[in-house]
């Protein structure tokens, strides 16, 4: 996620690795690749940007200071003794954690050296950079028959069929950016949201974290966000993410949304120069209904959270933390894989666990150039391209102002940032047929629902999120269903036989043991596939025909970090398929999925 790209290409977020010793710190225009209105230009690579003043610190449950929610004086000079510089106490975060602020910005190699100072207090359970992120965005010029990402068959979403069964009603998607103007295209679709910015300078708007989640802007001066970056206007990016999940449709205005009767709850931790990590973990957890210190609580927890912002590096503790809470609390997380046309492995938080990693497609359904790809990557949906001119791009709602805010606007956007809320107002889709569903769960239907890529787009995921498929398998019937009632966390069957199409979640084991299913496949079946996901851990994969896989006997092995693995069968036999789940390492909270198409014949012609 890092070199960025926006054409406008709006990605993810940008994050900086002090433990790889550089720390990417893009601007808004940094992030821009290709300009679709002034025909296609390429900006120069992003500066990087060395420098951090703050950190994250937690104490282990056993020491007194865990449950404190300020440091006092004589513990912070105890500690500013030991990491060498004078530390400020910031604020307490909803996991416990305390933010703190350094004496001055320090490289990654001071960083680094301060955190390793303070970690040999035993009662430290971890301490890491407190790193900026940035939205990944594509920013294009400037209505329904303009968004084929929607309807167009080669690289849209089937959207138009699912719109027939539901347009969202009822779901709420927290959009964690730059914050929302009240476009009269989106205005009526916006509930009260929370300013979680906590840093004035970012902020740019005379204050800290308030109720006010609006978008003052997050145009920077030359040399804000790092020695020798552009100047830059301000983006809108939370506006234009906010417009595709769900921009007010059948108003004779403007641009639909994908899921245009559900709510957007707008949580601003983006603004110049991008956002702390500590805020966004702050705003994950308060998004999904959880507690936030200093904060009152949300009333509309959020079903589906939409991350259009990331950066490189490995997932911090400190976010994969507040994912594990939203999770818990039933939120699904959705987020961009990045725009550096990279292995999104490296960018975070693509590569935390438990979240569905958004890769970008063109217009003809194959991988737009800037996307970021590999295993990590769970679906793909349209990002768009300018390459073939604007009309390949993303169109959606925006602020004309360069500065301070404007007036409403429309405008092309490119990115894996575009590509992430078309797939979060896919699982709004999902939450209003099923409100009962689990992201464990929408994370399996929209990986197995997805339809195969009509060009080609290698490590994208399981494919192009299919809308209709997906609301389809949710148990969408109707254009106002009733939803299922819930049911517990299903576990395998006493025989241990998998049934089509139906996942077992919340399978457990320690590391080095197996659990094993079989599944009957019948004659003429195909599009067979095998898939685990969620759940934390390293859980691997192994299929076979006939008779029990072994680690050196299989028919499919993906054998890849994490709990995240997919294994089609091509040319699928009738007979039992065998499917072990090996624990490379405890795993917990992971789902099994064995699906297939029954080849059957139509009725005959009466």
């Amino acid at each position: 996620m890092n070199n960025l790209k926006n054409t406008p290409i709006y990605s993810a977020l940008k994050i900086c690795s002090a433990i790889a010793l550089s720390c990417a710190f893009l601007s808004p225009s940094a992030l821009a690749g290709h300009s679709a209105s002034a025909g296609v230009s390429v900006s120069s690579t992003a500066p990087t940007h060395h420098n951090t003043d703050r950190i994250i610190i937690k104490y282990k449950n056993t020491s007194p200071l865990s449950t404190a929610t300020t440091l006092s004086a004589t513990t912070l000079n105890q500690m500013s003794q030991v990491a060498g510089t004078k530390l400020h106490h910031l604020h307490h975060m909803a996991n416990g954690a305390q933010v703190l602020q350094l004496d001055g910005h320090k490289n990654a190699a001071q960083i680094s050296q301060i955190i390793s100072a303070l970690q040999t207090d035993s009662n430290v359970e971890y301490a890491e950079p407190d790193l900026i992120l940035q939205a990944l965005f594509t920013p294009n010029d400037s209505r329904y028959n303009e968004q084929w990402q929607y309807f167009e068959a080669a690289g849209g979403l089937n959207l138009p069929l699912a719109w027939d069964i539901t347009q969202g009603q009822g779901s709420v998607v927290a959009v964690l950016d730059t914050g929302y103007r009240p476009h009269q295209d989106l205005a009526a679709n916006i509930i009260a949201g929370y300013d979680m910015i906590s840093s004035t300078t970012i902020a740019q708007d005379g204050d800290g974290r308030d109720a006010d989640a609006s978008d003052p802007g997050d145009w920077a001066p030359a040399d804000a966000c790092a020695t020798g970056s552009a100047a830059s206007n301000s983006s809108w990016h939370g506006t234009h993410v906010a417009g595709s999940i769900a921009a007010v449709t059948n108003n004779n205005t403007g641009v639909a949304g994908v899921a245009f009767n559900a709510k957007i709850l707008p949580i601003r931790v983006l603004g110049r120069c991008g956002g702390f990590t500590s805020d966004i973990a702050d705003a994950i957890i308060w998004a999904a209904g959880g507690n936030v210190s200093g904060v009152p609580n949300n009333p509309n927890p959020a079903d589906v959270i939409n991350l259009s912002l990331g950066g490189t590096g490995n997932c911090a503790t400190t976010t994969q933390s507040a994912i594990n809470t939203a999770r818990n609390l039933g939120a699904t997380i959705v987020v961009a894989a990045g725009n550096a046309n990279t292995n999104a492995s490296s960018s975070t938080p693509a590569n935390c666990q438990g979240v569905v990693t958004v890769a970008a497609t063109n217009r003809n359904g194959g991988k737009a150039s800037y996307s970021n790809f590999g295993n990590v990557v769970d679906v793909a949906a349209p990002g768009g391209s300018a390459r073939t001119g604007i009309a390949g791009a993303i169109l959606s709602t925006l602020n004309s102002g360069t500065r301070a805010p404007a007036n409403d606007s429309y405008r092309f956007y490119q990115g894996t940032s575009m590509a992430t809320p078309h797939v979060a107002g896919a699982a709004a889709l999902l939450y209003a047929v099923n409100p009962a569903i689990t992201p464990t769960e929408v994370e399996s239907i929209l990986k197995s629902t997805a339809r195969t890529f009509p060009a080609t787009c290698n490590q994208c995921g399981s494919g192009i999120v299919d809308a209709l498929a997906a609301v389809n398998a949710a148990g969408g019937t109707s254009t106002n269903p009733t939803p299922p009632p819930a049911a517990p966390p299903s576990a395998p069957p006493s025989d241990n036989t998998l049934q089509n199409a139906i996942a077992l979640t919340e399978l457990n084991a320690t590391r080095s043991t197996d659990l094993n299913f079989t599944i009957e496949v019948p004659a003429g079946a195909n599009r067979l596939n095998f898939q685990i996901s969620g759940g934390l851990g390293d859980a691997d994969l192994y299929v076979r025909l006939g008779s029990a896989p072994t680690t050196r006997a299989y028919d499919c092995r993906p054998y890849i970090n994490g709990s995240n693995e997919n294994c089609p069968i091509n040319n699928a036999q009738p007979g039992t398929y065998h499917v072990m789940l090996r624990a490379y390492a405890d795993f917990s909270g992971v789902s099994l999925l064995a699906s297939f198409n029954e080849n059957t014949a139509p009725p005959a012609n009466p």
